[in-house]
């Protein structure tokens, strides 16, 4: 009975954080601003944090102007492992075709 009691606690408690870390989706204040060098603009209000959104193939500039920090991709579904942070107010060109809001 002892070692019931202790793993429900157990499982009870882990479902309680996992419930705790997951929450509800949140937006990051502000917006994301992405230029082409061919002179198109896209432009991101409140993005979602941690989804991806697309930006231009090719030379663009993106404009971080939430209240968090961004990723910036160089391929257009925020899959590689190889990324670069943008914090807010900060601007960056070169072939980023997607980003990810962190938070």
């Amino acid at each position: 009975m002892r070692h019931t009691s202790t793993a429900l606690l157990a499982a009870t408690a882990a479902g309680a954080l996992a419930l705790t870390i997951a929450g509800p989706a949140s937006a990051a204040p502000g917006l994301v601003r992405v230029a082409s060098a061919s002179g198109q603009v896209k432009t991101y209000n409140n993005p979602e944090a941690g989804r991806c959104y697309q930006g231009f193939e090719g030379e663009s500039s993106i404009t971080n102007r939430t209240q968090g920090t961004i990723l910036v991709f160089p391929d257009p579904n925020c899959q590689t492992r190889v990324y670069i942070p943008v914090f807010a107010g900060q601007t960056v060109t070169d072939n980023y075709p997607s980003f990810r809001p962190l938070d």
